[in-house]
């Protein structure tokens, strides 16, 4: 860029003219602060020139130099920013590029000169883009355009084309396979194998979307087991009653005969003598229970009466204890239920 000015700076012709001028407007449309920091810059947009028809040298700002340093001051120019041009150049920045650009090649050329031009106007050298822009092209999503491309870049690799390839000419080649594609209405075109595939998901996303909103069978519930113990309804209501004051407490049902027990909860009524032949009134099993509690109570509250008795007589505490137990005991033998509600039709 300085030697190109300091051509058209020692001349007196229309570029120096139009050098000058945007030298004027770049003086008279930023802010003095920010003149006043471009002017810490002036030498790096002065050149030194021997004007036609002068012996001497002098200074001249040059319009286009100045305005490189404006936007070198606003955009922050440092080596990071270098590294972070020449990495979006490589492979893996160019690939991901093609990505972004959703393989629009014409997106994605203007993307690469763009980072091509910033590295040129901070006097950077252009790495080689050969090898990265073959990657790239290869990554697009249309079939016909990335073999097309591998197909070149084996020629190019084989050294089989007709003339040395370079970034510019390959971005160019890029461009016009695009068009020719584009304009046959063939771009990003499925192949056969690629339709099948399609349908068949579409098929198969299909049937799981009818089987998800099919309504969910329930699940059986598991039967119940029937209620054990005696079902006082029906013909049989009458044993949850109790017998009022003055009514007699035994009563025969189906040639069974039951008696009132005032100890069974809900059941009121019980069979007289059961089917071993126990008599209920004295082998009442609930009230046998009750009594067991109370007697074990009373055994140890009297527990001083059995110190004051005799060695060999038993005491009151001895005789309630085994009385206690020998409720226990024929409760816990005495399994079988009493009530004729439990027997299945065949044994009444």
């Amino acid at each position: 860029m300085k030697a190109h000015a300091e051509i058209y700076q020692k001349e007196d012709n229309r570029k120096r003219q139009a050098a000058k001028i945007l030298e004027a407007l770049i003086a008279n449309s930023i802010e003095q602060d920010v003149f006043d920091e471009l002017e810490q810059r002036e030498d790096k947009y002065t050149v030194k020139v021997i004007p036609d028809g002068m012996t001497a040298q002098v200074s001249r700002q040059d319009g286009p130099m100045m305005l490189y340093q404006l936007v070198c001051m606003v955009c922050v120019d440092t080596l990071a920013t270098v590294s972070t041009i020449l990495e979006l150049l490589s492979v893996a920045g160019l690939v991901q590029a093609m990505t972004d650009a959703d393989s629009d090649i014409k997106i994605f050329n203007r993307k690469v000169n763009s980072l091509i031009i910033s590295l040129r106007a901070r006097q950077e050298a252009i790495p080689s883009l050969i090898a990265p822009l073959f990657k790239a092209y290869q990554s697009c999503e249309d079939k016909a355009f990335a073999h097309y491309f591998k197909r070149k870049q084996e020629q190019y690799e084989d050294r089989s084309l007709t003339e040395p390839l370079e970034h510019a000419a390959l971005i160019r080649m890029a461009g016009e396979r695009y068009k020719i594609i584009v304009d046959k209405k063939e771009w990003k075109m499925k192949s056969e194998d690629e339709l099948k595939f399609i349908a068949l998901k579409a098929t198969v996303e299909q049937q799981n979307k009818q089987l998800t909103q099919k309504p969910m069978q329930k699940a059986r519930q598991p039967q119940q087991k029937e209620r054990q113990g005696p079902n006082n309804i029906g013909e049989w209501a009458w044993k949850s009653v109790a017998p009022k004051e003055g009514e007699p407490k035994e009563k025969k049902f189906r040639n069974k005969q039951y008696i009132y027990c005032p100890h069974h909860g809900d059941t009121k009524w019980v069979l007289k003598v059961n089917r071993q032949g126990v008599i209920h009134a004295t082998n009442c099993r609930a009230r046998l229970k009750g009594d067991t509690t109370t007697s074990l109570t009373a055994a140890t509250e009297d527990e001083s009466d059995s110190h004051s008795s005799d060695a060999g007589t038993p005491s009151k505490r001895d005789i309630r204890i085994a009385q206690a137990l020998t409720s226990v005991l024929e409760e816990e033998l005495s399994g079988i239920t009493e009530d004729e509600n439990l027997l299945t039709p065949g044994q009444r």
